[in-house]
């Protein structure tokens, strides 16, 4: 009975206080708050005096060379604001039901309609149609107008800061009800810092200074949805696996030329109005810089070949000695486990790695490295192709939309299978070698032409193929462990700092991490497939007649833990990989001009 008397939940307080049903406890400042004592401006004369004519001329231009481009190949402007629901587009107000394609779509209509409020009518890119007095005339009314809605409609007390409670009255106003945390989300959106308490004026107009419709809290609302959803579909930095491969796709090749384009056209701002000879040259290299028409894929594929080759090449060791503590039985040499296998496992990798040094020395440790190189370009052409190929196929077939990028999750997810497993298909054969030379004993040359005989004396062309059906079968659950361990560390990511895209450092922390917990959780399925592809070599001369046989081998010889043998120096290579392919990705592509 004491329970039920005992008052509020802490998660009730905490919401009510949110929503400022109840006041809020004493918390200290944080040094994102405002500053305890200071001057409001009463006027916006006094609010641009206070900022200062070189800082705000300064803001002005930065922004206004940061306008977003528009595409040549897209239709004009017009078009783009007939393309809606009626002469405003659709309005979207319900949280969550806004699209990706009809966030897209009201951007554009957005964008085509700051530019007719900045007088722009001409085609070419966006800031090439926007003269700077033009632009400057645009901020300073807008800045006008938001400064009226700011401190005559929303800021209640008139303390020059917009609060929770504030917004949500303003809200419910215009008939639009958010959930506590979906309001703390718009503020933290909005705000300069995700442990921001208010909203500052210079917040909500650097927010609001591009949207072109006329201020208002529906508007306001509404212009988040599309602005949060276009960011949720944004993509960083290029996916590293915990090979070290770079997966690739089309959207990434699109937005980094895209980053490249806009970095060229931002740098000479004062020539931009000089004649028209240079935008159609810049608009031929764009043209011939078609990641589908021109050769940036190649350029591309060359830069992931290049990080993949050096980072197989830098942590190659790591490879050696896993298929060493998978293949090699006891008494050749291998390593047994016990129950002491915490106690044992270090001193099984020293073991392993002095046989290792002593069976062909330093050389030793790149045996079959050579095959792992050679396989990257091809794996991840196929890949990509294939990927690509199934996202339009779906789009077209199942999805009925016009863009791939607007598939479903489950399409997205079957594309990438279907591309893991063609080139895994078409390279399997490659890695069936590999793991022969790299099981064979020191006493045997480890030739390719001897592996290939070898391998094809035990059982024909199918020999090649062995251990095949278990490793597709790795191929989905992998990808859908790694795909979702990663899209929900980067989630967590932005609603936590308030981001509207993870930096490098954290993209890769994400990558390994769930590469490794992908890696992890099918590593038995792997062991079981590396075994059937060394069987028969000097190093594994035991022959098996499937996969249940090597399962129930393995079982009875060292128990459960016999199928994770191996997996620490899996999970060691993953940050030296992870780290030294997309340094390696990134510096390739600057050199390839892409």
């Amino acid at each position: 009975m004491a329970s039920e008397n005992s008052g509020p939940s802490k998660r009730e307080l905490y919401e009510a206080c949110l929503t400022g049903a109840q006041d809020r406890p004493y918390i200290p400042r944080l040094r994102s708050d405002p500053p305890s004592y200071q001057h409001i401006p009463h006027s916006l004369q006094e609010f641009r005096a206070q900022e200062g004519p070189d800082a705000r001329d300064r803001r002005l231009r930065d922004l206004w060379s940061r306008l977003p481009q528009r595409d040549p190949h897209h239709e004009d402007d017009d078009s783009v604001q007939l393309a809606g629901s009626g002469a405003d587009g659709p309005t979207v107000l319900a949280d969550g039901a806004l699209t990706a394609e009809t966030a897209r779509g009201m951007q554009a209509m957005y964008e085509a309609e700051l530019r007719s409020r900045c007088g722009a009518h001409t085609s070419g890119f966006f800031h090439r149609g926007v003269s700077w007095s033009e632009f400057r005339k645009y901020a300073d009314a807008k800045e006008a107008e938001l400064w009226r809605i700011f401190h005559d409609e929303l800021d209640l007390d008139g303390n020059d800061r917009l609060d929770s409670e504030e917004l949500m009255h303003a809200l419910q106003r215009a008939g639009i009800q958010l959930s506590p945390s979906t309001l703390a989300e718009f503020m933290t959106f909005i705000a300069s810092s995700s442990h921001s308490h208010a909203i500052t004026f210079p917040e909500f107009r650097d927010f609001l200074l591009l949207m072109p419709r006329k201020a208002s809290p529906k508007e306001i609302f509404q212009y988040y949805e599309v602005r949060k959803v276009a960011s949720d579909e944004a993509r960083g930095a290029a996916r590293v696996n915990m090979e070290g491969d770079v997966t690739l796709s089309a959207e990434d090749m699109s937005n980094s030329h895209a980053a490249a384009a806009q970095q060229h056209t931002d740098t000479p701002l004062e020539d931009l109005y000089e004649g028209d000879e240079e935008e159609d040259e810049f608009d031929d290299e764009v043209d011939h810089h078609s990641w589908f028409e021109g050769s940036t894929a190649a350029k591309f594929l060359a830069a992931g070949g290049a990080a993949g080759a050096v980072s197989r090449t830098c942590t190659a060791p790591f490879d050696r000695l896993k298929i060493f503590l998978i293949t090699r039985p006891p008494d050749l040499g291998g390593v047994s486990l016990s129950s002491k296998a915490p106690v044992r496992g270090v001193r099984a990798i020293g073991s392993a790695v002095a046989r290792i040094y002593s069976e062909g020395g330093v050389r030793a440790f790149w045996t079959g490295n050579g095959l792992s190189v050679a396989k990257i370009l091809p794996e991840s052409a196929i890949k990509f192709l294939t990927y690509e190929s199934s996202k339009r196929m779906f789009a077209q077939h199942w999805d009925h939309v016009d863009d791939p990028r607007d598939i479903s999750g489950v399409s997205r997810f079957l594309s990438g299978g279907i591309g893991g497993i063609s080139s895994q298909l078409t390279i399997y054969p490659i890695e069936t070698l590999k793991t022969q030379m790299m099981s064979s004993t020191g006493q045997t040359k480890r030739t390719l032409a001897g592996a290939a005989k070898k391998v094809y004396a035990m059982g024909g062309a199918r020999a090649f193929y062995r251990g095949l059906s278990i490793g597709l079968v790795g191929v989905f659950p992998y990808s859908a462990i790694d795909m979702s361990t990663f899209e929900a560390l980067k989630l967590a990511y932005i609603r936590s700092t308030g981001k509207e895209e993870p930096g490098v450092l954290a993209i890769l922390s994400f990558g390994s991490v769930s590469g490794s917990i992908g890696a992890t959780s099918v590593y038995p399925l792997n062991l079981v497939r590396t075994r059937l592809q060394a069987s028969g070599s000097s190093g594994h001369p035991q022959r098996y007649t499937g996969i249940m046989d090597v399962a129930q081998t393995t079982y009875a010889r060292d128990g459960w833990r016999g199928f994770y043998r191996g997996l620490l120096p899996t999970l060691a290579k993953v940050v030296p990989a992870v780290s030294i392919s997309y340094v390696v990705y990134e510096s390739t592509k600057r050199k390839l001009g892409v």
